[in-house]
Formats: structure tokens, C-alpha cells, sequence
């Protein structure tokens, strides 16, 4: 009898040491797998902040060159609109309001290029991904002045530029670009 107390006292140490291993092997497989996640979110962010120096170095140069601007602008505002996708399955890496900066930005050089079609998806895209709006140092609303910008051949502007939060540039060019579009 002692015999069997023994052999089941060694089957029963036998299966507790495996099943502690296991557990020691499962923690540890969830630690490395944490360390590759936080690698991969390390990894993301550099890329995510090198893209968009890059775009904002084309803006950079875009301003500063005449004959050039609109590919430049049209090149940075890709560059910034491809930025925000390396991060779009975690937005939370990276703070909103820095997203809604870049996002306008990317709006603004499209706009800036004549690329009003890409101009108009990219809004929509802003529109539907953030909740808010940005103000500029004016006090005139991003999405009012986009808004107005992109629609501004409409029929239904007439004399609705001082109803909506625009910059005073916009409204004044609007009405210049209405005034001449008439004679």
C-alpha cells in the first residue's frame, strides 16, 4: 500500500510541476507578446511623427516656392492625409487635437494644389471622424471656411458669406471670385 501512496504521490507531484510550467510558460508567452505590442506602438509613433515632418517640410518648401506650389502643397497634403493611416486603427496614440491639426493641414494644401475633389473626400473623412471643429486665431470656424470654400460656386451662396464663421480672407475673395464670375 505504501507503494501505491507513492506512486500516486509522484503522479500527482508530476502533474502539478506540468501544470505550473504551463502557467509559467503561458505568463511568459503574454509578456513577450506585450513587448512586441509595445514595439509595435513604439514603432508606429516614430513613423507617424517622421511623417509628418515630412509633410509639414513640404508645406514648408510648398510656401516658399512660386513656380512649384502646387505640386509641393499637393505632395504634402498626400503625405499628411497617409500619415493619419498608420495610426488609424489606435487613434488614441497620438492626441485628437494634433490629428484635427494634420488633417487640416492635409485639407488646406489640397485646397491650396486645386485638388478640390481630394480636398472634398478628405473633409467628408474629417467630418465623420472628429466631432469637432477648429478655430482659427480669427475666430472663424476650419469646417465654416472649408465648407464655404468647396461649395463656393453653389447657387445658394449669394449673400451668405457674413452668415457663416468665415475668416475675413475667404469671405473677401469669395466676393471678389462672385463679383468677376458675374461680368
Amino acid at each position: 500500500m505504501k507503494i501505491k501512496n507513492y506512486q500516486f504521490l509522484i503522479i500527482a507531484f508530476t502533474c502539478a510541476t506540468l501544470s505550473a510550467c504551463n502557467v509559467i510558460d503561458n505568463n511568459h508567452s503574454a509578456r513577450i507578446q506585450t513587448k512586441i505590442n509595445d514595439i509595435k506602438i513604439s514603432n508606429n509613433l516614430r513613423s507617424y511623427s517622421e511623417c509628418i515632418e515630412d509633410g509639414k517640410n513640404f508645406d514648408s518648401l510648398a510656401s516658399s516656392k512660386y513656380s512649384e506650389a502646387d505640386s509641393l502643397y499637393n505632395k504634402s497634403a498626400k503625405i499628411l492625409y497617409d500619415c493619419d493611416l498608420l495610426i488609424r486603427e489606435n487613434p488614441y496614440m497620438i492626441d485628437e487635437g494634433e490629428r484635427m491639426k494634420n488633417a487640416a493641414l492635409s485639407i488646406q494644401n489640397y485646397i491650396k494644389a486645386g485638388n478640390l475633389i481630394q480636398a472634398s473626400l478628405n473633409f467628408q473623412d474629417f467630418q465623420n471622424t472628429f466631432d469637432k471643429d477648429l478655430i482659427y486665431r480669427d475666430g472663424s470656424s476650419f469646417t465654416e471656411n472649408v465648407k464655404t470654400i468647396l461649395s463656393h460656386n453653389s447657387a445658394n451662396l449669394h449673400n451668405k458669406f457674413a452668415l457663416t464663421n468665415n475668416s475675413r480672407l475667404v469671405r473677401s475673395e469669395l466676393k471678389r471670385a462672385d463679383y468677376w464670375s458675374k461680368n
